[in-house]
C-alpha cells in the first residue's frame, strides 16, 4: 500500500477499495513536541485496540468516541483504534475484517508506521474504519471478527455484533441523570442461577443494566437502589426489604421502582401465581415462593407517592426464557394473573406476559425480550408525541408493540400486560427525555 502524507505533523494513509470508505490515520505524539534521541530504546508495548463508532482528532492522538462492541446496520462505520507505545524503527500494520460467515470480508494492505531515524515515538495511534451504511456490510448482520497484525504477527482478535436496524440497539444510559430525586428508591431482583430450578438466561445482565437506568435516567440515587442478584435474592431477604427496610426509609414524596427478572410459577391446586426466589422450589411453591398477591399488597401498603412494578417473568409453569416445565410432568397453567386486582393508580404494574404465555429471551442482544424493549422505552424511544416526557401509557404502548412483533418473528406469542387497565389508568409521566 502506498502511503501519501498530507502537509502538517500528521500522516494520513488511505486505501479506497471496492466502494468501501476504509481510512487509516497515523498520528504520533512525543514529549517536548517531537521525537527524542536516546541511548537505550524503551521496550515496545502494544496498548490494545478499541472498537468505537468514531474517532476524535482534536488532539495530537486520536481518541475513540462512543466506544462499544455492538453496532447497528444504520451506523456509518466501525472504527478500530490501535494504540502503540515506545515505537522505534519501521513496522507494518494490517487489519482483517471477517463477516458472520467467518469468511474474510476485507483486509487492508500492510501499512508502514515508523519513527524518525535514530529516534523513537513514545505514543502512536492508528485506526481503520469499516464502512457499514451504504455498503455491503449493511446487509450482513451478525457476529463479526477483527484481527490486527503487527509485522505479520497477530496482536489481537476482537469480536463485535452488527444488529439489523429493525432489532434496535438498547440505548446506553446517559452519563448522568438530568436530576436526582433523593426520596426515590429502587428494588431490583435478578435471578439467573437458581438453587433448584433451570437458569434464566440474561437475568443477571438485565438486572445490572436496569440499575443503571434507574439511576441515570429515572434519577434514583445509587445508594437508594437495592440489588438482589442470584443467591442474594432469597425469600427471606426479599421479604425483609419489602416488609421492614423499605417501609422504614420511604416517605410520601417517594416514587418506588421495582424490577423482577426470574421465574414465576403457579400453585396448581389453588391457582395463585408466585414469584420464585433464588431458593424457591415449585414442588413446594406455597412454602418457598413469594405469592404475587402479597408482593403487590406490601408495595400498595407503603405510604408513598407512586410505585412502578416491572415483572419480566411468566406464571404458566414454563421456565422463563426456556422451553421446559418448572415442575416435571406438569402442563402450562392458564392463570388469570392480570385479574388479581392488587395494582392501583398508585401501584402500576407492567408484566412481560398475559395468561398462559411464556417470557422469551433475545439471545443475540443478551437480554430478556420484555426487558430489552423496556430499556429502549425508558431511554426515550417511547416518546411518540415528542414532548420530551415519557408517560406510562407511552411505555406500555411501545413495549407491547415491539415485544408482540418480535415474539411473532420467533414463532411465539408474548403480549405484555398493564394494571390498572389502559381504560382507567391515569397517564402519568415516568421520566423526561434526556438530551
Amino acid at each position: 500500500m502506498e502511503a501519501t502524507n498530507r502537509k502538517g505533523p500528521h500522516g494520513c494513509f488511505r486505501n479506497p477499495v471496492r466502494g468501501l470508505l476504509l481510512t487509516i490515520l497515523i498520528l504520533t505524539m512525543v514529549s517536548c513536541g517531537g521525537s527524542k534521541t536516546i541511548q537505550k530504546t524503551p521496550e515496545f508495548r502494544y496498548a490494545g485496540t478499541t472498537l468505537s463508532k468514531g474517532v476524535s482528532t482534536s488532539g495530537n492522538l486520536g481518541v475513540p468516541t462512543n466506544v462499544t462492541n455492538q453496532f447497528s446496520t444504520n451506523d456509518k462505520a466501525v472504527f478500530a483504534h490501535l494504540n502503540l507505545e515506545n515505537l522505534s524503527g519501521s513496522h507494518k500494520v494490517r487489519w482483517e475484517w471477517y463477516g458472520p460467515d467467518k469468511k474474510l470480508y476485507y483486509a487492508t494492505d500492510n501499512t508502514r508506521v515508523k519513527a524518525n531515524r535514530g529516534n523513537y515515538t513514545r505514543k502512536c495511534s492508528a485506526w481503520h474504519n469499516l464502512s457499514i451504511q451504504g455498503d455491503k456490510a449493511q446487509t450482513m448482520p451478525g457476529e463479526w471478527q477483527l484481527k490486527v497484525y503487527f509485522d505479520n504477527d497477530l496482536l489481537e482478535a476482537k469480536t463485535f455484533s452488527l444488529v439489523a436496524e429493525k432489532d434496535e440497539i438498547v440505548a446506553a444510559p446517559p452519563v448522568a441523570s438530568h436530576r436526582i430525586f433523593p426520596d426515590d428508591w429502587g428494588l431490583i431482583i435478578g435471578i439467573e442461577d437458581y438453587a433448584h430450578l433451570p437458569r434464566v438466561d440474561f437475568a443477571r445482565k438485565d438486572a445490572l443494566v436496569i440499575k443503571e437506568y434507574f439511576n441515570r435516567i429515572l434519577g434514583v440515587p445509587e445508594y437508594n437502589i437495592i440489588s438482589l442478584i442470584d443467591s442474594d435474592a432469597t425469600k427471606a431477604r426479599i421479604s425483609g426489604y419489602l416488609r421492614r427496610f423499605i417501609p422504614a426509609n420511604v416517605n410520601r414524596n417517594t416514587t418506588l421502582y421495582v424490577y423482577f427478572a426470574g421465574h414465576g410459577a403457579p400453585d396448581m391446586e389453588k391457582g395463585d401465581p408466585y414469584l420464585v426466589p433464588y431458593d424457591g422450589d415449585t414442588l413446594f411453591i406455597e412454602e418457598t415462593g413469594y405469592k404475587l398477591r402479597e408482593f403487590y399488597k406490601e408495595i400498595n401498603d407503603l405510604d408513598i407517592n407512586q410505585a412502578y412494578v416491572f415483572l419480566d417473568s411468566c406464571f404458566s409453569g414454563v421456565a422463563s426464557r426456556a422451553a421446559e416445565m418448572l415442575t416435571k410432568g406438569s402442563r402450562p397453567a392458564l392463570l388469570k394473573v392480570e385479574d388479581i386486582g392488587m395494582a392501583t393508580q398508585e401501584v402500576i404494574a407492567l408484566t412481560a406476559t398475559t395468561s398462559g404465555q411464556t417470557s422469551n429471551p433475545l439471545p443475540k442482544e443478551e437480554h430478556g425480550l420484555f426487558t430489552y424493549y423496556l430499556l429502549n422505552a425508558l431511554s426515550g424511544k417511547a416518546d411518540e408525541n415528542e414532548d420530551r416526557f415519557i408517560t406510562i401509557k407511552e411505555i406500555y404502548t411501545y413495549v407491547t408493540r415491539h415485544v408482540t412483533r418480535a415474539a411473532r418473528r420467533m414463532g411465539k406469542e408474548q403480549t405484555p400486560f398493564i394494571s390498572p387497565s389502559m381504560g382507567v389508568l391515569k397517564d402519568v409521566s415516568v421520566s423526561r427525555v434526556i438530551d
